[in-house]
């Protein structure tokens, strides 16, 4: 994998995510609200708690993962694939008994969970139970899938990955849609959730042993593992105070609420966090990128990375983040009702703000972690649970969903502040040097699209007319050709033709 390679498949790694995950989003919007509503509001809310009990033990992954992948993507520059088998089988084993160890504390606590943490009535204990317990078993086959689809990613290749992903993707939700029109309930969809789990850990399986045949033979290290570990234990650390911080929030809105606000809030939440898919796309090719570059000699070229890509992160975010801000309540309203509108809207543009602060981030921390950084992140991350715990408990508590989303974006803001300080420290830049910077680019297309949609919103037209579906796409196409003329330097520009020629 040479370093010519790498530059050059960046940006058609990011476009093929952006088609995957674009795709899954465009399909959730759909099928979202028919499970919402066919479901039931209760039940949709255990199936939203059942991830998050899940994501708490994640950091029994211990960092392995992101290890993984930063190894792999090394030796495979130096074309050490001994050194490749042994990252890949020493991490598969060491996911496999800590998978086995999760699955085993999930269902040994899922009855506390049920009785003493989550405010869930009785006539739904038993399924919630059933839930969690036979739901533990996709701890383990995530995180075998994660492993095998690393060496995928190590090796550039994205168009496997996200073909991948659209196929299992779709057959998840697929299935979910077809159990509930056949009568059937959450049991039943949990079920079929596994068994396109397991799929899909068969498809990344074939297509990894397909690309590095050499991984077909079974190794294990030791010293590698302490290498990994020596790199992961950061991570883990993030990984440790991670759920709690992305969490947290929802365990307090069904213990001092109900599961049913929880809905109210966990609509809005997926909706802003499906655009995550936006900063992510670009930080899954970055950080290979930033691993190879990690030397004081690559440097230079980071900082370039990094700079460019929250910069364009902010410029791509702004527009979904501006039509919430000034169309969401109707954007509810048609999506799943007027009720989730009436009680959703004020969440949904609180979340949106903590959306673009957060996509901001993503180059920062990703840069971090790839040059050898991980402990700057992981001793935010503590820092901000001492801050966001009881914040997020007193504000959930006079304010409810409301509160959890105010929470939520003052710990955003508060974990950004810190990574790109962090990252400006590590460049060398002075941090209100670098964001002058960054608004001086940012501020004149988004001041445009705003007034745009300010002017298109008190118009007063209906959300699904004609004319006020071609106002908006005319504010997104007169945005674009700002950011294309003005923004974009010269080698973007062209760079970006000649990948469109290239499709």
């Amino acid at each position: 994998m040479s370093e010519l390679n790498l530059i050059q498949k960046a940006p058609r790694n990011i476009i093929w995510n952006f088609i995957g995950q674009g795709w899954l989003i465009f399909f959730a919007l759909i099928a979202t609200p028919f499970i919402v509503h066919r479901l039931d509001v209760s039940l949709y809310g255990i199936y939203v708690l059942i991830s998050v009990v899940i994501d708490y033990f994640a950091f029994l992954q211990l960092g392995m993962g992101a290890a993984a992948i930063k190894y792999i993507a090394q030796f495979l520059a130096r074309e050490d694939h001994d050194s490749v088998r042994l990252t890949f089988w020493t991490g598969m084993i060491s996911h496999f008994i800590t998978g086995l160890l999760g699955m085993t504390l999930i269902i040994a606590s899922a009855g506390f969970f049920v009785d003493n943490v989550f405010n869930i009535s009785h006539q739904f204990r038993d399924t919630a139970l059933f839930a969690l317990r036979i739901g533990s078993v996709g701890f383990l086959l995530s995180l075998l899938s994660g492993m095998a689809a690393g060496v995928i990613r190590a090796l550039g290749r994205f168009d496997i990955l996200n073909i991948m992903g659209i196929v299992f993707g779709t057959l998840q939700m697929a299935s979910t849609i077809v159990v509930l029109l056949i009568g059937l309930s959450l049991k039943e969809i949990i079920i079929a959730n596994l068994a396109v789990q397991f799929a899909g850990l068969s498809g990344y399986w074939y297509y990894g042993i397909r690309l590095a045949p050499y991984l077909k033979i079974r190794a294990w290290s030791g010293k590698m593992m302490l290498q990994m570990l020596k790199f992961g234990g950061f991570v883990t650390l993030s990984g440790l105070v991670g759920p709690i911080l992305t969490n947290i929030e929802k365990i307090f809105l069904t213990a001092l609420r109900s599961v049913s606000d929880l809905t109210y809030y966990a609509v809005p939440f997926s909706l802003v966090n499906r655009l995550s898919v936006i900063p992510s796309s670009f930080s899954a090719v970055l950080f290979p990128l930033f691993s190879f570059y990690q030397d004081s000699s690559g440097s230079a070229v980071n900082k370039e990375i990094h700079d460019r890509s929250v910069l364009y992160l902010c410029l791509i975010y702004a527009v979904p983040i501006l039509f919430i801000l000034f169309f969401g309540r109707d954007f509810l309203s048609w999506w799943v009702g007027d009720d989730f509108a009436e009680r959703s809207t004020a969440i949904l543009i609180v979340l949106s703000l903590a959306g673009i602060a957060n996509a901001a981030a993503y180059p920062s921390i990703t840069a971090l972690q790839g040059m050898g950084k991980p402990q700057w992140p992981a001793m935010f991350h503590v820092l901000e649970t001492f801050f966001y715990i009881p914040a997020g408990y007193l504000m959930i508590r006079e304010f409810g969903g409301l509160g959890a989303a105010m929470a939520w974006l003052s710990r955003i803001l508060l974990d950004t502040l810190l990574l790109h300080g962090a990252a400006a420290r590590f460049f060398g830049e002075s941090l209100m040097r670098w964001y002058l910077k960054l608004l001086y680019r940012v501020l004149p297309p988004v001041i445009l699209i705003t007034f745009l949609f300010w002017i298109l919103r008190n118009l007063n037209m209906k959300f699904l007319s004609f004319w006020n579906f071609l106002g908006i796409c005319t504010g997104i196409f007169a945005y674009g050709y700002v950011l294309w003329r003005w923004v974009l330097d010269e080698p973007v520009r062209s760079g970006l033709v000649r990948l469109i020629k290239r499709q």
